[in-house]
Parts: C-alpha cells; sequence; structure tokens
C-alpha cells in the first residue's frame, strides 16, 4: 500500500537538506492514517496547506521506515513550481542538444515581468549565445508585440574600438543575432500578434502548430462584484495583406506537432526542430569580417 514518489519537486516541501524522501520511496501513511491501493492522494491532502502533516515513508531498497514533518503546498504553488520546472527542463535540454550555443526563454505573458526576463536573460545569462529560442507557447496575451520584435530586430550599425580594442557595438540593448520563435495551439490574443509580427518583419523562424486567429484588443471591465470581468472587443488588427488577425489562422514556418506519446517521454520535438534549425544557420555563417579579426588581435 502507499504511493510512490516519483520525483521530489525542487523547491517544494521535501526539497530541503534535512529530507531523507528520494525517488522510489513509498509513502505509507499521511497523519498516521493508511494510503490504500489506488488511492487518489489529494483527497488526504485536502485543506491540509500550510499545516504541519505527518509523513510515514519507506525505502524498498534499504527496508527502513522513517517519519517527517512537513507543510503541504497549495495547488497554485505547486503549479508555480511545476511551470519552473517545465522551463528549466527545456533551457537544460536546448543547452544539450545545441552544446551551449543556443539559449532558451519561456515568454509567459504577454507583459512587464515577461518583457524584463527576456531582456534579463537575452542580454544577461544568454548574452554569448550564438542564437536565441523564444518560446511562446501557452501564452494568454497581453500587449508585447511591438515591444518583443523591436527588441529581437536589432541591427549593428556601428562597432566601438579605442585604440584598436574591440569593445563592443550598438545597439546594446536589442538582440541583433538569429532567433526562432516557438507557436502552439494554445497561443492568444497577443501571442497570435507577436508571431505574426516577427514574421511579417521577417526576424526568423516560427515553428510549432497553427496560432488560432484571436489577435484583437479587448477592454475588459471589472463589476461591484470584482470576481465578475467581461471583455468587450475593440479594435481589430489588420494585416498589410487587409485581412483582419481575428479568425485568421496564422501558420508557422516549419509544422511540427508535439505528440502525447514523446512528450510523457520528456521530448519536446518542437523544441528540437528549433535547436537543430538554428545551428544549422550558425553552420552557414559567412567567413570572420575585419571586425572580428580586430577583437581577437585586441584580446591577445
Amino acid at each position: 500500500n502507499g504511493i510512490r514518489v516519483a520525483e521530489v519537486l525542487k523547491k517544494g516541501p521535501f526539497d530541503k537538506a534535512e529530507s531523507k524522501v528520494r525517488k522510489g520511496n513509498i509513502v505509507e501513511k499521511l497523519d498516521a492514517n493508511p494510503i490504500p491501493p489506488e488511492t487518489d492522494i489529494y483527497q488526504l491532502l485536502n485543506r491540509k496547506s500550510g499545516k504541519n502533516t505527518l509523513v510515514s515513508l519507506f525505502d524498498p531498497k534499504t527496508n527502513q521506515r522513517w517519519e517527517e514533518v512537513i507543510k503541504p503546498i497549495s495547488l497554485g504553488e505547486e503549479n508555480e513550481l511545476l511551470y519552473r520546472r517545465w522551463v528549466e527542463n527545456r533551457a537544460a535540454q536546448v543547452d544539450s542538444l545545441s552544446k551551449g550555443k543556443v539559449g532558451y526563454i519561456h515568454v509567459r505573458g504577454m507583459n512587464d515581468p515577461s518583457y524584463r526576463v527576456v531582456f534579463e536573460e537575452a542580454l544577461g545569462k544568454y548574452g554569448n549565445r550564438e542564437s536565441l529560442i523564444v518560446d511562446t507557447r501557452s501564452n494568454g496575451g497581453g500587449w508585447l508585440h511591438d515591444d518583443l520584435v523591436t527588441f529581437l530586430g536589432g541591427q549593428k550599425y556601428i562597432d566601438m574600438i579605442p585604440r584598436g580594442q574591440y569593445i563592443g557595438f550598438e545597439p546594446q540593448r536589442k538582440w541583433t543575432k538569429p532567433s526562432a520563435v516557438l507557436i502552439g495551439e494554445s497561443n492568444y490574443s497577443d501571442a497570435h500578434m507577436f508571431p505574426f509580427a516577427y514574421d511579417t518583419k521577417s526576424l526568423g523562424v516560427t515553428i510549432g502548430m497553427p496560432v488560432p486567429g484571436t489577435g484583437t484588443a479587448v477592454w475588459w471591465e471589472q463589476q461591484i462584484d470584482p470576481t465578475l470581468v467581461f471583455g468587450i472587443p475593440q479594435v481589430g488588427m489588420v494585416g498589410p495583406d487587409g485581412k483582419y488577425l481575428e479568425n485568421t489562422q496564422l501558420e508557422p514556418d516549419i509544422k511540427v506537432k508535439n505528440t502525447y506519446e514523446t512528450l510523457v517521454k520528456g521530448r519536446d520535438e518542437q523544441l528540437e526542430k528549433a535547436v537543430e534549425v538554428l545551428v544549422r544557420k550558425l553552420s552557414e555563417k559567412p567567413a570572420p569580417d575585419k571586425i572580428q579579426t580586430l577583437e581577437k588581435r585586441g584580446s591577445n
């Protein structure tokens, strides 16, 4: 009887130095209540968020039993940790597949906090990477499309070389190297407008599945009862072809479907294709120019 531990969630209740819980252990009891076979453990955890809970465990490898007291987290907190796990896993996959040449950023929403993540990681953590994957899958929208395409559409126009020492170029606060954008069926609203703008301005390749035509600006109104909110579609967005984005499906440049069978095995075929495309693009780069030669000479 009991529930087998599939993974200890990073920054979760058991992710502590004093905890002995590891993958493969068995949770046998909660607050001294045995866990019968095929029990939904969430029933036993109902209304226990933030409260001390006694967990009885068993390690089948060592035949040891012990108890730990933890405070369960809410479903919202768990979902936040699972989101961060999802992003970290994909960033690690990109690192591995590209051998450190490609960076990965997920744009969670079309809003200021997400833009700050893009700006900080692209120019900081991934500043020395040769290309960048911008993942917008499952983005619910907002209003950030122009900020993102402006940031990703940077073009170098001048180099800074004091006394023969190459120190950088302008623009310093935009991404000037190759990029690719991941899109999917769950992109909504401004997460439709962004890949549309990215594609219209020919900034790079879009990869994934078609995005439903939902690019319409909406005015949201809260009622006297703050739990009641409704949106009024107000501004139709019309592309250069004269068509409204609303009800016009956006097709990716490279269509790749993530199947359930591969996802449950930890594979992300859309991500793999994006890395493949960018690595191939990097291999087709022209020979080093004069500025790169100066940079090398200045470092000697």
